[in-house]
């Protein structure tokens, strides 16, 4: 089994605690191996090499905290040889003195067996939702309560719905749970949903709708929405956050022939080009981004335990990505092992991401109304400027460890969240609710912001 080691266990114990509590997800995954291989004294006694073996069927990575900001990186860092080459650096005029450096954890974990890396993303996105089974398949449920606490329905509904309806689509890495998480966190999100509830103008039906979304494609769970919703007559309204505003173009633009209902939908950091976070030539760099905002989210939103995903999820993409590739430096190998994470790869904002070309190419099956919230997140806190590290500020700044070329809210590039195609597409957005350079504003609290449910009321009337 995993090993995990922290030189400042305290700081950092949410985010071992979660590597440890998911330690046991790919257990029926790995090769056999010598538990004896596991244990923390052989560990110690490997640490002289900073590299893992490429016939080896134990692997290692470790999370290191550098100025304030967490990397992974392959193998054990080999601390004792540091000073070393400080000093040689320093003496030979090269590159400068190693940042400061705190190892937070070390995991040490068999490789998969052949062929199945597949299943480990699956498995990843069966604990990141409960209500996804083996399958795979997705769910349409109801939404019910209030004023203040509401609960979704555990079994599924189906069409064609008529009336008036409204829609839930959560995120990557996220849960239908989570998105009504959101509105319940503030006075004005309860108001929201209770009216949408049980208010004098209430909806006919408020659904949500939970998917998989690393191991299928946004376009398969649009396919899946579009047959859901065959036949729907009236208005359907939709709320988006992230990868579901992409869904939701995949449904309305290519797979809505068979909607008969006038729809409108608000999208909120939705990565409608496409975001960089998922783009092959800086997967390592974003399963670090991803582990500073599981802290960050921890701190400033008081997230916890099944509602903060990003607290493990990197840890275990790196094991699968170790897997696949050996290694997690960029090889060309990362291009092939993104194809087998198809939610992710459905979302790269790269030249070559076919998906996503043609979607911009249009003709579309609907006419929805497309609103869109958007944000620039630039705190400064200077204890959260992690960001930093992974955003060029400046033109001539994009380097290597460096996902963003620019502006975005720590997931999404801004200017995705309103790129729908060519500039003869025939969808246009109608409304923008802009946060511009807030420091507080980013992309997991959306629906914590009055501005945002107010914007959503202007245009889900």
């Amino acid at each position: 089994m995993s090993q995990f080691d922290a030189e400042d266990p305290r700081r950092y114990r949410s985010l071992i605690k979660a590597a440890e509590d998911h330690d046991d997800l790919f257990k029926a995954l790995y090769v056999d191996h010598d538990d004896r291989m596991d244990s923390v004294a052989g560990l110690r006694r490997r640490r002289r090499s900073a590299s893992n073996s490429p016939d080896g069927n134990i692997l290692a990575a470790s999370l290191v905290e550098e100025n304030g900001v967490l990397r992974w990186y392959d193998g054990v860092p080999a601390r004792e040889e540091a000073p070393q080459r400080r000093r040689r650096a320093r003496r030979a005029g090269g590159p400068p003195p190693l940042p400061d450096q705190t190892v937070v954890l070390i995991k040490e974990f068999p490789r998969l067996q052949p062929n199945r890396a597949a299943a480990a993303i699956g498995a990843i996105d069966m604990r990141l939702n409960s209500a996804i089974g083996v399958s795979l398949q997705s769910h349409l449920r109801q939404l019910r309560g209030g004023p203040r606490k509401f609960v979704i329905d555990a079994n599924d509904v189906h069409g064609p719905f008529k009336g008036r309806t409204l829609l839930l689509v959560h995120g990557t890495f996220s849960n239908a749970v989570n998105m009504v998480g959101e509105f319940e966190a503030t006075t004005d999100g309860q108001a929201f949903l209770n009216a949408a509830l049980n208010g004098p103008d209430k909806y006919d039906q408020v659904l949500v709708f939970e998917h998989a979304t690393l191991a299928v494609s946004p376009v398969l769970n649009a396919l899946e929405l579009g047959r859901a919703f065959s036949g729907a007559t009236g208005a359907v309204h939709v709320i988006a956050h992230s990868r579901g505003g992409l869904i939701v173009r995949w449904w309305l633009e290519a797979f809505g022939a068979a909607l008969k209902a006038e729809t409108r939908v608000v999208f909120a950091g939705s990565p409608l080009y496409g975001t960089s976070l998922a783009a092959p030539d800086k997967l390592q760099h974003a399963l670090s981004l991803i582990s500073n905002i599981g802290t960050f989210a921890e701190k400033t939103l008081t997230l916890v335990g099944a509602a903060n995903p990003f607290l493990w999820v990197a840890g275990k993409l790196v094991e699968v990505v170790m897997t696949v590739t050996g290694t997690l430096a960029h090889t060309p190998l990362l291009d092939g092992l993104i194809a087998l994470v198809p939610g992710l790869f459905g979302q790269s904002q790269i030249s070559n991401n076919y998906e996503l070309n043609l979607l911009r190419l249009g003709p579309c099956t609907t006419q929805p109304a497309y609103f869109v919230v958007k944000s620039n997140f630039a705190t400064v806190d200077p204890g959260w400027q992690f960001w930093k590290n992974f955003r060029a500020l400046r033109g001539a700044d994009l380097a290597a460890d460096q996902i963003f070329p620019g502006d975005n809210d720590l997931v999404v590039d801004t200017g995705s969240m309103t790129n729908l195609g060519e500039t003869d597409f025939p969808l246009k957005i109608r409304d923008i609710e802009d946060f511009g350079n807030d420091p507080e504003v980013w992309h997991c609290n959306y629906f914590r912001q009055k501005r945002t449910i107010d914007f959503i009321r202007r245009n889900l009337p």
